[in-house]
């Protein structure tokens, strides 16, 4: 034990208590036992310094890679980056971000992160003023800001920061990063124009309108006041458009939207629905009379002068007035509300407003019934034909006649063509209607022919929803094929008024129905305004004179001059010519003196049946056979 030293020896003792006590045989055993431990020991402590220092560079090197894989990640991230102090003092920014900013580093480095707070909020506008990117360095933060560049030019920036922890668990820097979202801020702008705005005036579409109209209503009733919404119609402005063409119609459009918003407050609302359909919101309504009053001045300002195309067009309005709460506080009610005055306005004879009232809206249900019925009277064959002869003022014979369509209801009775007809216009159900005329005309005249061996023609009336129809020179073929009667035994009557649309495509029209083979009678000649150059080119046979300018004669002077001018005019033309409305013997010497065709009224005849038209001719033809 001695050769281990008085120390060591004394700390294995005191480790090995029975060394001290061993005999001397085994003491030099236990010696080399300790001596054993004790490498062991030192071996083991040796093996676990050596791992510690492997880790330890190990760490070391991997954090070296971490941080240079770091420094590489933020040099060349698509987003800016920047790590500023607690405070917000930049100390380093990528290049990403001097790309972006226009900022160099030295621009940059040291300053306050504010640097891209644009100038406007900085000088405190209020309307520009966005977050203080100041006040966005909080542990974790994100969302979007308007920044400034260098040059002063703002831009829209996706912003995310992160704080970094010291050892105390105190913060010691912010990352902040960003990407520029300018481009992708100003595509969902065009998007909500698009969305909300009309793209041809800038005024509100009606998604938008309907949002205001429920905002207005909400207020309405906070505040104890009134909305008015006025829905607004061009006059004839498909004349214009197709007269002038597209583009004079869409300068016209822009006009009226500019002369509507010169109407209206700051707090009003002008809006597009589409076509020449404009609707306006005029809010905080306390007196009715108001609303009188801007209805009237925009009916005076849309009426002032227009130039299109260096020449002066005069554009009338019609205008359907409602207000809530008193008629409604439900959106599309007043949508509905507005319309049915609107239309009211119209048959008024336009260049006027109307004020929705509870009259028009049970007008609208018992039309909206009327429309059902007028269906089940076409499903169920409800309908029926009469005719109202037409004869030839020099030998006084039935040339033709005139079908009209009479509706025997099963509850109701007899219902006048006057209140179901413009309900079928504006439903369209005038063409399935017009189109039953026409078929059952030409198979009764047919055999009316076929029966009496008479020689008569059957005029039949187009709708203007038929007229327009393009296919509409097929429906006559297939009805004058169904029936197997002759063309030359079918006039096709229009109004004149239809022909006061584009006169190419009337022209067109006409020419294609005149293809057909059938005689093409212009009715209510007089009423219109279409012009007497364009009638000599219309491929038309036959003019008829309204009832109007017959009426009154021969006590009216003025009619007498309009008739015999109109019997004269289509003679130079080479038009044939009937009178209708003609009452009395006087009417009859008048017409015959001014050498009128054709006559066609009560005093030859009311309108006839099938079966009495069938008994006249029937007796005509007995009484021929007894003077044979």
């Amino acid at each position: 034990m001695a050769l281990l030293g008085n120390g060591l020896s004394e700390q294995l003792e005191s480790a090995f208590p029975w060394l001290g006590h061993a005999g001397s045989g085994w003491a030099p055993v236990a010696a080399g036992f300790a001596l054993l431990s004790v490498a062991i020991v030192l071996f083991m402590l040796v093996l676990v310094l050596k791992q510690r220092l492997a880790d330890s560079v190990r760490r070391r090197n991997e954090d070296r890679y971490n941080l240079a894989k770091f420094s590489s990640a933020v040099m060349n991230s698509g987003s800016m980056i920047a790590i500023t102090d607690c405070e917000g003092r930049i100390e380093y920014v990528n290049e990403r971000f001097c790309a972006i900013t226009g900022f160099d580093r030295s621009d940059a480095i040291g300053k306050p992160l504010n640097i891209l707070r644009p100038a406007a909020s900085r000088n405190g506008n209020p309307e520009k003023r966005g977050n203080d990117i100041l006040d966005c360095l909080q542990p974790s933060w994100e969302g979007e800001m308007l920044c400034s560049r260098k040059d002063g030019e703002t831009f829209w920036s996706t912003v995310n920061v992160s704080a970094v922890y010291d050892n105390e668990n105190a913060i010691a820097n912010f990352v902040v990063s960003g990407v520029d979202i300018t481009e992708l801020k100003v595509a969902n702008q065009r998007m909500e124009q698009l969305a909300l705005f009309d793209s041809l005036t800038g005024l509100a579409n009606r998604r938008l309108f309907l949002d205001r109209l429920e905002q207005a209503i909400i207020n309405a009733r906070r505040h104890q006041c009134q909305v008015a919404l006025l829905f607004l119609d061009l006059d004839q402005f498909k004349r214009i458009n197709d007269t002038l063409g597209h583009d004079a119609g869409d300068m016209l459009l822009l006009t009226v939207a500019d002369r509507l918003k010169s109407c209206v407050r700051s707090q009003d609302t002008v809006a597009r629905l589409g076509g020449d359909e404009f609707t306006i919101l005029l809010n905080d309504i306390h007196d009715p009379q108001s609303v009188n009053v801007a209805a009237k001045n925009i009916l005076r300002t849309l009426k002032a002068p227009i130039r299109l195309q260096n020449q002066e067009v005069i554009v009338s309005t019609s205008i359907g007035v409602t207000v809530a709460p008193g008629d409604s506080e439900d959106p599309e009610n007043l949508m509905k509300n507005a319309d049915l005055a609107l239309y009211r306005a119209k048959e008024k004879g336009r260049d006027q407003h109307h004020f929705f009232t509870e009259e028009l809206n049970q007008r609208a249900i018992r039309q909206l019934h009327l429309e059902q019925e007028l269906r089940y009277a076409l499903q169920f064959d409800e309908f029926n034909l009469m005719y109202q002869p037409q004869v030839d003022l020099r030998s006084g014979e039935m040339i033709c006649v005139e079908a009209l369509i009479r509706w025997h209801h099963p509850q109701r009775g007899l219902i006048s063509p006057d209140d179901f007809i413009p309900v079928a216009e504006e439903t369209g159900l005038i063409v399935p209607i017009g189109n039953w005329v026409l078929r059952n005309a030409c198979m009764q005249m047919k055999l009316l022919q076929q029966l009496t061996g008479c020689d008569l023609r059957v005029a039949v009336n187009l709708s203007a929803r038929q007229f327009r129809d393009p296919n509409l020179e097929l429906v006559i073929s297939d009805a004058l094929d169904a029936s197997g009667l002759e063309p030359r035994h079918l006039e096709i009557e229009v109004t004149e008024s239809m022909l006061m649309d584009d006169i190419t495509s009337v022209t067109e029209q006409l020419s294609r129905i005149k293809s057909t083979g059938v005689i093409i009678t212009i009715d209510d000649f007089g009423t219109g305004y279409s012009s007497l150059r364009y009638l000599k080119c219309l491929p038309v046979d036959v003019l008829k004179v309204d009832r109007e300018f017959v009426r009154d004669i021969p006590e009216d002077l003025n009619d007498m001059e309009i008739t015999s001018a109109v019997i004269a005019i289509a003679h130079k033309l080479g038009l044939r010519v009937i009178a209708e409305g003609v009452e009395n013997i006087d009417q009859k010497d008048f017409l015959v003196i001014n050498k009128c065709d054709y006559a066609q009224g009560y005093l030859f005849s009311r309108p006839l049946s099938f079966e009495d038209l069938f008994k006249h001719f029937g007796d005509l033809k007995d009484n021929a056979l007894k003077r044979a």
